[in-house]
């Protein structure tokens, strides 16, 4: 039988727990209003936003120890992966769904600040840090699309870079600065795995970083104003990070699952000397401008609109400043930043639905 721990040990392992306690709750502030925290309120978004990022460059690491960035070997690394390695296959269906749900959770958590109005002052500048993370993110998981140099990444990696070709002026020297080539070869394919691995990462953590302190700046989540019919409330730093522990929980268990279950398909591999042979399919975050390219010239489908539409978004705080409603869902005093938003969601997502249903 085991010996109980002595008194000393207890009290150097309470010391210890009291320190990694103090770590993580000093990551909330003491009290935080209990309308900011509810989990119908924010659904705990911006939280699973961290989350899918840490799950996505923990696997990233690893796959870096069998992926190999030349044309060569770049598919046939993700084929020895998949079917050698052991485990290597749950753990590339583990960052593929991951990187995913990141894209989604960020799009959603975006919406979220949207319609409760949390871009207002003083939070409109972490706004335009949660935009700049958004074109990060999904440029991210565009880069990582790519590395599987499969025809289907190859082809949507050829559209996506002749666009740079249609900018006025630059658009051949923008070209070569990202592609390092006349061609896509092998020069693309070690710069896209660059910024991967590095350039996006180190701006995607960084901006998280800066991102979670400004929240803590600017006086923690949004949350409605109280009233004589709802007054002011707090819960304890301890509430919100078991309310967050579960969330991550359920969370991390529905990417397993997905894992285990769905594990991502891997093309033949890609042949420039075919080009024009497969269909052009770009990630799903990309549909609507793909879409977009089959009515209009590529200077507009594939610069001019989306750029307008983030500019739509950036000028919302410009546009709703003052007056009530923050920290309300669907506050009708807002209505017109909900609805330039919510039009803008309703083309972006019936683009995408016709270009998944071609």
């Amino acid at each position: 039988m085991a010996k109980p721990p002595s008194h000393r040990a207890r009290r150097r392992n309470s010391r210890l727990w009291r320190k990694n306690k103090s770590f993580i709750y000093n990551l909330h502030p003491p009290r935080i209003p209990a309308a900011g925290a509810r989990f119908t309120y924010t659904f705990g978004l911006g939280g699973l936003a961290v989350l899918t990022a840490f799950f996505t460059i923990i696997t990233g690491l690893l796959l870096m120890f069998y992926y190999v960035p030349t044309v060569e070997r770049a598919h046939t690394s993700l084929a020895f992966i998949d079917s050698v390695v052991v485990g290597g296959n749950f753990i590339r269906a583990l960052h593929y769904w991951a990187a995913q749900a990141m894209v989604a959770v960020v799009i959603l958590h975006l919406a979220r600040i949207v319609f409760t109005g949390g871009y207002r002052s003083p939070r409109d500048f972490n706004w335009f840090v949660g935009l700049g993370l958004l074109v990060v993110t999904l440029l991210w998981d565009f880069t990582g699309y790519t590395l599987r140099w499969d025809e289907e990444s190859l082809w949507a990696l050829l559209v996506g870079t002749n666009l740079l070709k249609v900018v006025p002026g630059v658009g051949a020297q923008l070209y070569q600065l990202v592609v390092g080539d006349v061609i896509l070869g092998e020069n693309a394919l070690l710069r896209f795995y660059t910024w991967h691995v590095f350039g996006l990462t180190l701006l995607g953590v960084g901006g998280i970083g800066y991102h979670i302190w400004r929240i803590r700046v600017d006086g923690g989540i949004s949350h409605p104003l109280p009233t004589p019919t709802h007054p002011r409330a707090f819960v304890s730093r301890e509430t919100l990070f078991y309310q967050e522990l579960i969330t991550a929980l359920l969370a991390s268990s529905t990417l397993i699952l997905l894992s285990v279950a769905a594990p991502p398909s891997l093309s033949p591999a890609a042949d420039l000397s075919v080009a024009g042979n497969t269909e052009v399919k770009a990630p799903w975050f990309f549909l609507a401008i793909q879409e977009l390219l089959r009515y209009l010239p590529p200077l507009w489908a594939g610069w001019i609109i989306p750029l307008s539409g983030l500019g739509v978004l950036a000028v919302l705080p410009l546009i709703d400043q003052r007056g009530p409603g923050r920290g309300e869902w669907f506050s009708r005093n807002r209505w017109k930043p909900q609805a330039m938003f919510g039009g803008l969601a309703v083309v972006i997502i019936v683009l995408t639905v016709i270009a998944a249903l071609r």
